[in-house]
């Protein structure tokens, strides 16, 4: 073999290496990084080694059919408990939802993920009207009620309790957990993140969280 065959080969291996070496590199650095339970908690995230099965839900959707629970099948959901009359965190959360699926959207890591409203206000939240509400913060979110009782199971199986508060001059509001639940594409109750919510954050931890399930589940 001459001595400039030896040089190329040489050189040749060199490049191979250093690619195989830089392309390792980016493809870790374009990986979701995996949290431990102390850092997701710093983000406000709280998940079970074992996600919990939950009874199914008993609800009314907003076209006004029955809900079935296969629709958390094959999706990860975002559920939070509130009421269109809600003067203060419904909106608010609801407004911080928004920006963090289209966050997930501008980042093509909104697939397979929903978000849900379930009113706690069965009385004044019509299925129609809870139609309107989430579509006036985005089109894609759902809205889901029910009679009270099954609300209040619904809301139990998630950590989740609400009651009916009195104001001054009559009328009432309605007191509930600010907590989103988050449901895995197994149907599972998989934890819950507690505000304040910030959408940058709330991507972050749940890219974490999905990235995990992913290994654990091979999904």
């Amino acid at each position: 073999m001459s001595e400039k065959l030896k040089i190329r080969l040489t050189v040749f291996a060199l490049i191979f290496f250093m690619a195989s070496v830089v392309g390792g590199f980016v493809h870790r650095m374009t990986q979701p990084n995996i949290f431990s339970k102390e850092k997701m908690e710093t983000y406000g995230g709280y998940f079970f080694d074992k996600p919990r099965i939950f009874r199914d839900p008993v609800l009314i959707d907003q076209d006004g059919k029955s809900f079935d629970k296969k629709f958390f099948l094959g999706k990860w959901t975002f559920v939070f408990f509130g009421f269109t009359s809600c003067p203060d965190i419904c909106p608010t959360t609801l407004g911080v939802l928004d920006k963090f699926y289209r966050e997930l959207q501008d980042k093509h890591e909104a697939s397979g993920v929903q978000v849900v409203l379930v009113s706690v206000d069965p009385e004044r939240d019509t299925p129609q009207k809870l139609k309107e509400y989430t579509a006036y913060f985005n089109p894609a979110f759902y809205g889901l009620t029910g009679d009270h009782m099954d609300l209040v199971r619904f809301a139990a199986d998630l950590n989740t309790g609400f009651t009916k508060a009195p104001i001054d001059g009559g009328g009432y509001l309605m007191e509930h957990t600010g907590n989103i639940a988050i449901i895995n594409p197994r149907g599972h109750y998989h934890g819950f993140f507690k505000p304040p919510f910030d959408p940058l954050n709330l991507r972050l931890a749940f890219n974490s969280v999905r990235a995990q399930y992913d290994r654990d589940f091979g999904e």
